[in-house]
């Protein structure tokens, strides 16, 4: 009954939600996120202590697709990254845990009868295993310059380096199976703009053919931002908020 209505469930929920309720039209068809693999930087010193975390950090190397990072680490995390692995460090404390993130692949969300959440489907191309294998190679690097002593990859299937020449041996392409991938980043599962034919809200988050209802969240994003959405998000839902009231009086 209420005149207007705003979704803020996030990438997944949001479009799963305007599907059951029979709003389907570019609606959960265009899915995308950061996808990233993982690496453990072994150091000589101890560089988390019980207790404590490093601070998630982010760079963006020049103009290419990879952004290199320094995900949560502590002992106790870090324990959990080496559990598939033969010859963990004896120090989980001198280890940092980092990621190599990429903006590749597309997936859709759908409701699927008698499931209770919604199904995600994510698809890469060869193209972009490759991508996340030089991204993997490149953040490698970046930690051997840094005084690593050991890269341990995230894939239990790809040995461990021990020199930036090691590093070499690392496949071209990550291998489909075996290969964990994560992601914290999901968005553009209802892109915004005024082309109907590929958008599901319009420029300020409104539902295109429904009256009153509005998307505010990382689903109307029209792509991968390429670097932490938080900050576009944000913006983007203070703009469309100001729009609405303005329009409103």
């Amino acid at each position: 009954r209420a005149r207007h209505v705003f979704l803020a469930c996030g990438a997944i929920q949001t479009p799963a939600l305007l599907r059951a309720s029979g709003i389907r039209r570019n609606v959960g068809d265009a899915l995308r996120a950061h996808v990233t693999v993982k690496a453990a930087a072994e150091f000589a010193v101890r560089v988390v202590q019980e207790r404590e975390q490093v601070c998630p950090v982010q760079v963006k190397p020049g103009d290419g697709p990879v952004s290199l990072g320094c995900s949560v680490s502590g002992p106790r995390l870090n324990r959990v990254f080496f559990l598939d692995r033969p010859e963990p460090p004896a120090d989980p404390a001198t280890c940092a845990i980092t990621y190599a993130a990429v903006s590749v692949g597309s997936g859709r969300v759908r409701r699927v009868p008698l499931l209770a959440d919604p199904v995600v489907r994510y698809r890469l191309t060869d193209a972009d295993l490759r991508s996340l294998a030089r991204g993997l190679r490149q953040l490698g690097e970046w930690l051997f310059a840094a005084g690593a002593a050991a890269v341990h990859p995230g894939s239990a299937t790809l040995p461990t380096a021990h020199s930036p020449e090691a590093l070499r041996g690392w496949p071209e392409i990550l291998p489909r199976s075996g290969t964990p991938l994560q992601t914290v980043h999901l968005m553009a599962s209802c892109p915004l703009g005024e082309n109907r034919a590929r958008c599901a809200v319009d420029s300020f988050g409104a539902v295109h053919g429904v009256t009153g209802l509005h998307v505010a969240d990382a689903s109307m994003l029209g792509s991968a931002t390429g670097v932490n959405p938080q900050g576009t998000i944000m913006a983007l839902a203070r703009r469309n908020a100001l729009h609405f009231l303005e329009a409103s009086t």
